[in-house]
Parts: structure tokens; sequence; C-alpha cells
């Protein structure tokens, strides 16, 4: 069986979805080898290393603002979500203060959490090489280092080396300064491939593919097979550690990664057991008074001589998708998921869930028979679409 390297992006919060990528890569049978990141991809991977998926998945569950820096939970929230009060601006005013007479934010909790969780001798003891990259400020070069690189004693610092935000209180070590790696290399499939390393995945925390320091080049080598787990939409916040918000990362890594290994269906939603029968038995929506209706909504024009049916089955449809994604879609089947999709996001259903195609038409229904939403126009004929979609036989 091919064992492949790992390589975690960094990306502070969002790191909690690369814990749910992993457990859905280890579910579907991935081995690995050799595992390394930049910043919080760097803190994962040392995790995994050492064989603490669990201790792992326990500090995600349960991480907040106030374990990471000293600062109140809910001061936190509403610096984040906007919410000014003479509270938020009081605090903020005393860390600012605090921040820019220390030279940075303390780390010092951070430090403590690695501290009582990273096993470097089971790191180094480990069949999973390690590895991460940080950026030297003193001598302005990158550092992509692998544990047997790293001095013994020195892996929680080079932890926190590459995890050292610019906002941060300055990491030294050995009277050398350091930055967060993502500085220099924030997803580091170079660093692997350098060293020999071909069957490579990347775990993203960003839906730009140009964050990959030299990307384009290395895309083009024969002998790279990469895959990359993406986000399907981009991830809040960097600095958002919410405890509710991190808990629905790890669940939709998890369902993301799944989607992407197993070629199940949606852009935004993941969806399996669509079959030839059950798309083909949305024909059965294209009444006479269903396809008057529809193309009334969507004042989709129709010529002396054409049929209705036809008329709502072609052209309506293309015009409703169109007007969700501006562009043309053509197949029936993707036609029907768009508008699925599109209406299931409006109507905030969850995308923490592996659907089959039926139970992802019943809630959405469900969502739509709940919603107070004043429609016209062709987001009308979309919700008239949903509506009149018809039952499992």
């Amino acid at each position: 069986m091919t064992k492949y390297s790992i390589v975690l992006e960094g990306g502070g919060a969002r790191g909690a979805y690369q814990l749910g990528a992993i457990k859905a890569l280890k579910e579907c049978g991935y081995d690995f080898n050799c595992i390394i990141g930049t910043s919080i991809g760097a803190l994962n991977a040392a995790f995994i290393a050492q064989g603490d998926i669990q201790k792992l998945e326990e500090l995600w569950s349960t991480l907040s603002f106030e374990d990471l820096i000293d600062v109140n939970n809910q001061i936190a929230n509403d610096a984040l979500n906007m919410k000014i009060s003479p509270e938020l601006l009081s605090e903020l005013s005393k860390k600012i203060k605090k921040a820019l007479k220390d030279k940075g934010i303390d780390t010092s909790l951070i430090k403590g959490i690695l501290e009582k969780y990273i096993d470097e001798e089971k790191i180094r003891k480990s069949k999973i090489r390690f590895g991460l990259v940080t950026l030297c400020l003193t001598d302005m070069k990158p550092q992509k280092l692998y544990i047997e690189d790293i001095p013994q004693g020195d892996v929680v610092n080079y932890l926190m080396a590459t995890s050292n935000l610019p906002i941060f209180k300055r990491q030294k070590i050995s009277d050398k300064s350091f930055l967060d790696g993502g500085a220099f290399d924030n997803c580091s499939v170079e660093m692997l491939y350098d060293e020999g390393y071909k069957d490579i995945i990347a775990i993203r925390l960003f839906t730009k593919r140009n964050r990959i320091r030299n990307y384009s080049k290395l895309i083009k080598k024969e002998d790279l097979n990469l895959i990359e787990i993406i986000p399907s939409e981009e991830l809040p916040f960097i600095l958002n550690f919410d405890t509710k918000v991190l808990n629905a990362l790890v669940e939709y890594g998890y369902v993301d990664t799944i989607k992407q290994l197993k070629g199940y269906h949606g852009k935004k939603y993941c969806i399996k057991d669509i079959t030839k029968k059950r798309i083909e038995s949305f024909n059965k929506m294209f009444t006479t008074k269903f396809s008057t209706e529809l193309s009334k909504y969507a004042k989709t024009p129709l010529k002396i001589g054409e049929n209705i049916k036809d008329i709502a089955k072609n052209n309506t449809m293309k015009a409703l998708t169109k007007y969700i994604t501006r562009k043309n879609i053509e197949e029936f089947d993707e036609q029907i998921l768009t508008i699925l999709e599109y209406v299931a996001q409006i109507e905030e259903v969850s995308k923490l869930k592996i659907y089959t195609l039926n139970e992802f038409i019943k809630e959405t229904k469900k969502a739509v028979s709940k919603s107070d939403k004043k429609l016209t126009g062709m987001k009308k004929a979309i919700y008239y679409f949903v509506q009149n979609i018809p039952e499992e036989e």
C-alpha cells in the first residue's frame, strides 16, 4: 500500500479543519510516512507524529480564546463580530498598551499548552517523520527542519517559532528571533518533494493554490503525485477561536475530505447516492401546470408552437442556474444540484453532514417549508422548483 507524506498549511484557528481531514484520511485507509507543517499546521503535525490524534481532538474540542491569549471569551467574540461596547473598548485599550510595552502579544499560554501535550521523545521515535517551516529574522533565512535537524529539547521552541505571528512577541532560540513560517512557505509541498517524497497530500486551509511556494513549477513535475484537500469555501477568520466554530471546523474538514476522496457530489455540500433513476424521476415534475408556473415566475419567453414542458425543462432550468452561478449549465443533474444547494445554503441547511440525495432533498424542503422569506422573480421560481420536487418512490 502507498504511504503518503502529509503537509499541513498554516492558518490559525482554521487548523481545526485539518483534524477532521486527517480523521477522514485514516478512515479511508491512508497511511503516512512523514508529516510536516507550517504554523498551526506544524502544531497539528506534531500531535499526529507522536500518535496522539485523540489528544489533539480533545484539545480542539475545548479550545477557546482564553486558553491562548489573556482575553475574555465574550470580549473576543464581540471584537470579532464588531459589537462595540465600553467594556470592549476598555479591554482592547489595555491589551494594546500591554502589547506595545511587551513588543507583541504574550504567547506564554500557548507555550504552556505545548509543554503539557507535546512529547518530544515520542516524536523522535515515531515511524512518522516530522518537520516544520519557520523564518529566522536574525539571519533573514527560512529554516525547513526535519526532526533530526532540531536540537534535543527544542521541539516546543521551534513549534512556537513556526507559529509566531507578526502580532506576537518574538520567539527567540539561542538569541535568534523567529517569525511564523507562513512568511516564507505556508504549505511546503516543495520541502517534501526536495527530500524525495513524491506521494504527497496537502491539507489546505485557504482556497487559493498560489499560497504554495513554487506551485506552478511543482505541478509540472511528472513524478509528483499531489492530492490537495481544499476547503469547499473560505473558512472563518484565522483568529476566530470560538469553541463552537472550532468544533464545526473539525466536522467540516471530515465531510469535505470524504467528499473529495470518494468523489461525492456537491459544491458546498456532500451528497452521495445520486442514481440515474432518481435524476430521471425529476422529469415527472414538468407537467403542463408546473411548467407554466415555473416559466411564468422565471419570465422565460414562450414562442408560438413551442412546448411549455420543453421550455421549462431546458430554457427555464438554464436560466435559473445561470442566475445562481452566472454560468451556462447544460446537464440536468448538475442543474438540479445547483438549485438545491443554492436554496439549502440560503436556508442554512447544515453542511456538516454526508447526505444521500433523498436526505438532502428532504432537509432542504423542510427548511423551505419553515421559511418566511419574501420571494420575487428568479428566487420565487427557484423556490417553487424545490417545493415541487417529488418524494422518493
